[in-house]
């Protein structure tokens, strides 16, 4: 497999979205699942879509697939970055600058791949990722991910330490918000106005290091040209109910998807119900009104909610 993904990876990265997008485009007419929760997501967030922004939706996802290869296998991704060295680095330096690590939350939207490739070619950084349940899968893709200063973390209670001791060494961590945890492990709030469940080990981690959050994403452009950098900055501390946190993280990611709504991954089963998670309240708890009186992030890292034992 390594030496299949190492010859599509010398493939032209504009061939790569052309081959893309067409089996994207293909997968989502197919009978099944995928094809009508690929349509029923995006008409939950844009209920006048089109047809041909249902098409491009499809087509994004088998570029966001065929993307992988392309980046696993390659050393210098910032080589097709635009946007990044004149707004996004100096700006997550800064961030990075206050001492106290920086979460960094990348969803499904654009291509996520090449984020924390390009960003640990100037500050270490981990990045959580869920693990496959075959072995030599989850081997094989910790070795492709894995770069000098790129260090993979599983999403378990050992993959949580290592991105707690990474914090208070004032190291950033690579999260994807929008990755829908185990029941029990986070919490529902709306996304594009209906219930959604979303991790709250994002408002734990904060709570815990008062580390500051940046949701990034790299837009594709067309004809394999690049990327261009988007970033929502969190300007202060989330808030201390769970609810009200990951409500916050979905109206930021919600932001970005704004921007390019036909780059986010609308076949991924975001509204899923996952086992032992409590039903969704009829009206979630939405994102308080951004104003000067929530707290700011200037404040001692000492916080008053600790992770759970089994994720100290």
């Amino acid at each position: 497999m390594t030496f299949l993904f190492w010859l599509i990876s010398r493939l032209p990265l504009w061939w790569l979205h052309a081959i893309g997008g067409v089996l994207g485009l293909l997968a989502a007419r197919l009978p099944g699942r995928y094809g009508r929760r690929l349509a029923e997501n995006l008409r939950q967030a844009y209920p006048d879509a089109s047809k041909a922004m249902m098409t491009e939706a499809a087509r994004s996802t088998g570029r966001m697939i065929l993307e992988m290869p392309y980046f696993w296998s390659r050393s210098n991704p910032e080589a097709r970055m635009y946007g990044f060295a004149d707004r996004l680095w100096p700006e997550l330096d800064r961030l990075m600058a206050q001492g106290r690590g920086l979460i960094i939350l990348v969803p499904h939207l654009g291509c996520f791949e090449v984020l924390p490739q390009a960003f640990a070619l100037r500050h270490p950084v981990t990045a959580l990722y869920k693990p496959p349940h075959q072995a030599w899968l989850r081997d094989w893709i910790v070795k492709m991910r894995t770069r000098p200063n790129l260090a993979m973390a599983p999403a378990q209670p050992r993959g949580v330490r290592m991105l707690v001791k990474a914090l208070k060494r004032g190291e950033a961590i690579g999260i994807l918000p929008d990755q829908v945890p185990t029941g029990g492990e986070g919490a529902w709030a709306p996304f594009f106005g209906k219930p959604a469940y979303t991790m709250t080990l994002v408002q734990r981690l904060q709570q815990l290091t008062g580390a500051p959050i940046a949701v990034v994403f790299a837009e594709r452009l067309p004809r394999g040209v690049g990327y261009l950098g988007h970033m929502q900055v969190i300007n202060h501390l989330l808030p201390a109910d769970p609810a009200e946190a990951v409500a916050v993280i979905n109206e930021a990611v919600e932001k970005l998807v704004e921007k390019c709504p036909t780059q986010y991954l609308w076949g991924y089963n975001r509204y899923k119900h996952p086992g032992g998670a409590e039903l969704p309240p009829a009206e979630p708890p939405r994102a308080p009104p951004s104003d000067a009186s929530r707290n700011p992030l200037e404040v001692p890292p000492t916080a008053s909610v600790s992770l759970s034992d089994d994720q100290k």
